[in-house]
């Protein structure tokens, strides 16, 4: 989450915890299940859809206004997978999350996720093919999705003034994806992770956004806000370092392209991990926009415009 919407949202501590009478749905994160169990999460909150594909700039930034702002609830969350189910209490803030050291007998794939209240977008389970020896873990803002986070009234207006379908996408990501994938026997059953700080009030956006442009299916897994677990401590390289330590952990045959920018601490956030996980680091491709001379580079990081190059 960029700093703005960190400001943003933390001004929207009173409203989030007021209780209303509106209907509510729940927005379920993607799951998956890794070596050691699985993860489900998720949040109970208002029912306030996004923007239309057609919005204008006007009815865009009314509705995702909406979404950053409303309110979480308690209450019970009942999901399914094939054959199982569970029940859990959202915490006040509405964040909900069932973490298990065992391991579901699925299939390989990606299992549609059911869930009452109704799920915001729809969301599924992912089961990796322990055959496949690629995975890829990607920023968002500025990686795929054309977001100027260096330029705060840039960044205002695309992530709030244009709906999801119209967002621009950076050219030629989603194709390289699918090619790098194509290495596994089962690309379809890819441990593929779109880690984002941005809130996970906007997880519908994002979604459709990526199905828009054809990024290949993966577990999208943004930040919470204003809730009691450990996505609300910290600053955002604690938070993506905590998350690809998590991932890494889960799947440790599978060696990973990192994807990102030098906007912000990626380069940074990757050569750590490097330097702990050399042998799950398959490529680590940094988007060059930040345009400050002194911007280190650090050992295996490569400009992405190479391998995309190479691609052609």
């Amino acid at each position: 989450m960029k700093n703005w919407l960190l400001f943003v949202m933390m001004t929207a501590t009173v409203s989030v915890s007021v209780r209303s009478e509106e209907p509510h749905h729940a927005i379920v994160d993607d799951a998956w299940q890794g070596v050691h169990g699985y993860h489900f999460s998720g949040r109970l909150t208002e029912v306030h859809p996004g923007p239309g594909k057609d919005s204008g700039r006007l009815a865009s930034l009314y509705r995702n206004t909406r979404l950053l702002f409303a309110s979480g609830e308690e209450g019970v969350v009942t999901w399914k997978v094939a054959d199982y189910e569970w029940s859990v209490r959202a915490d006040e803030h509405g964040y909900w999350e069932m973490v298990a050291s065992q391991l579901l007998g699925l299939a390989p794939g990606w299992h549609e996720i059911e869930s009452e209240p109704v799920a915001s977008s729809k969301a599924g389970f992912l089961v990796a093919d322990p055959r496949n020896a690629v995975g890829l873990i990607s920023d968002i803002d500025d990686t795929i999705l054309v977001s100027e986070v260096l330029s705060k009234q840039s960044l205002l207006k695309n992530s709030l003034t244009v709906p999801p379908e119209q967002r621009a996408a950076v050219p030629a990501m989603a194709a390289l994806y699918g090619r790098l994938l194509k290495a596994n026997p089962a690309p379809e059953a890819s441990a593929v992770f779109y880690l984002s700080t941005t809130p996970r009030q906007l997880t519908d956006n994002l979604r459709r956004f990526l199905q828009a442009n054809g990024f290949p299916r993966g577990v999208l897994q943004l930040r919470e806000i204003l809730s009691e677990n450990s996505d609300s401590n910290g600053g955002n390289e604690d938070y993506k370092t905590r998350r690809i330590e998590r991932i890494l952990g889960a799947f440790p045959q599978t060696r990973f392209h990192f994807f990102g920018d030098d906007a912000e601490r990626d380069p940074e956030i990757y050569a750590e991990v490097l330097a702990k996980h050399p042998g799950q680091v398959a490529g680590i491709w940094i988007r060059r926009i930040n345009p400050a001379a002194q911007r280190p580079v650090y050992a295996g990081e490569h400009d992405v415009r190479e391998i995309l190059e190479a691609a052609k």
